[in-house]
């Protein structure tokens, strides 16, 4: 792959930018887009067979491994 790496920041203002500079609109898109997230690793997780993920199991959690 020879994309080219995006910095933090720029991610930041080009979100930023997708909100006109709102950053309470930015920061709620992201959560909603984190609950989506989050909802769907639980949904693979019920299709998953504990063999296929060798005991592992999805979490929120950052800090827990």
């Amino acid at each position: 792959m020879n994309a080219i790496l995006k910095q933090p920041e720029d991610e930041i203002d080009e979100a930023l930018a997708y909100h006109q500079g709102d950053t309470r609109a930015t920061i709620a898109a992201l959560l909603a887009e984190r609950e989506f997230l989050l909802r769907e690793i639980e949904y693979a997780s019920l299709a998953m067979s504990y063999g296929f993920a060798r005991g592992w199991t999805p979490g929120h959690n950052r800090n827990a491994r």
